[in-house]
Formats: structure tokens, C-alpha cells, sequence
């Protein structure tokens, strides 16, 4: 069970159920903010562009197996110039988020909204033709899990990890070091 206030919770559980998703993505460059509306939003301090029909989200997976999940978010009809920007970002491996929004009767946001998805940004393919598309795959932090943790007993690794360890600086000169023990 998600963790979301009491409103809404009883919104989520009425006959008619008006909701934004709001999704943001953390490049190098800063922020991006969208949402399904066809109108700018504030909200938490922020303005979320207006995505309208330009965007879409695959569905949300989750279970209770540990095992990544992901998603695929789609921005269509967009222009060369942000393309290009696209591009040259700096985006793998950092945070992305989609929240679900409920709206009240009179379409402003109610409550807090809920995260259904946190991970990670993965691949950004660009598809080029007659309506330009950037696919952002979002990865749960799972994905991170089976990497390979590569370390090195020597004090080139050490120092990089810990700058003002020096327990690994004469491990070179032990190497062929013979030692005597108990005689004189």
C-alpha cells in the first residue's frame, strides 16, 4: 500500500476520478518538468510544462519479486533545437520521478500526490522523421544490484575512496620482503 493522505485516498475511491501525472526528470543541465496537462502548473514550488498529448508513459510495473522494473517515457512533436540540447545532456544514471495527481472539482491539485515510480534515467533514444520522438527508459534502483563492485587492494584505490588513508602505501614494498622472525 502506498503511503497517501486520507484525501486521497476517498478521491481515488469516487465514481470520477480527474488526475495530472507529473514527471521530473534531473538532468546535469537542471531540471525538467512535465505534466499530461495542455496548461503550465505550480506546484511544490515548481512550474510543470505542459505536455498535453505530446507525451506518453508505458505502463508501471511492480510486484513484489526483487527485480527491477521500468518504464518508457515518450515525448513527440518537439522541435530540432531541443533535440540537439537533448543530445548533448548529461542524464544517465540520474533521478527521475512520476507522481499521480488527483485533482479537486475545481482542477486544482489535492494533497499531496502520490510517487508511483522512482529510478533512474537509462537510454534516451531519438527517433528523426516527420515528428521527432525522445524515449527516456526509467529503471528502478534495482537495476544497480547485480553490477560488479571492482576494488583493488593498492593505494591508488584507496586514496580514491578515502584521500587521507595511507594504509596501502607501502604494501608495494612487502611484496618480495623477507622477514625473520625470533632470531637475533
Amino acid at each position: 500500500m502506498r503511503d497517501m493522505s486520507t484525501d486521497i485516498e476517498q478521491a481515488i475511491q469516487s465514481s470520477n476520478v480527474p488526475y495530472l501525472v507529473l514527471v521530473e526528470l534531473d538532468f546535469v543541465e537542471g531540471f525538467v518538468r512535465l505534466s499530461n496537462a495542455s496548461y503550465n502548473i505550480d506546484w511544490a514550488g515548481n512550474t510543470w510544462t505542459g505536455a498535453g498529448n505530446l507525451g506518453t508513459i508505458s505502463a508501471i510495473e511492480e510486484g513484489q519479486d526483487l527485480q527491477e522494473y521500468g518504464c518508457t517515457l515518450t515525448l513527440s512533436g518537439i522541435s530540432a533545437d531541443y533535440i540537439a540540447k537533448c543530445l548533448g545532456t548529461g542524464y544517465q544514471g540520474r533521478a527521475a520521478t512520476i507522481w499521480l495527481a488527483p485533482l479537486t472539482d475545481d482542477f486544482q491539485i489535492l494533497s499531496d500526490p502520490v510517487i508511483v515510480f522512482k529510478g533512474r534515467m537509462d537510454t534516451m533514444p531519438i527517433s528523426l522523421g516527420s515528428d521527432a520522438a525522445i524515449q527516456v527508459t526509467v529503471e528502478s534502483k534495482l537495476v544497480d544490484w547485480e553490477r560488479p563492485r571492482i576494488r583493488r587492494y593498492n593505494n591508488e584505490d584507496q586514496t580514491a575512496e578515502f584521500p587521507a588513508d595511507r594504509g596501502f602505501e607501502f604494501v608495494p614494498l612487502m611484496v618480495e620482503k623477507e622477514l625473520v622472525w625470533g632470531r637475533a
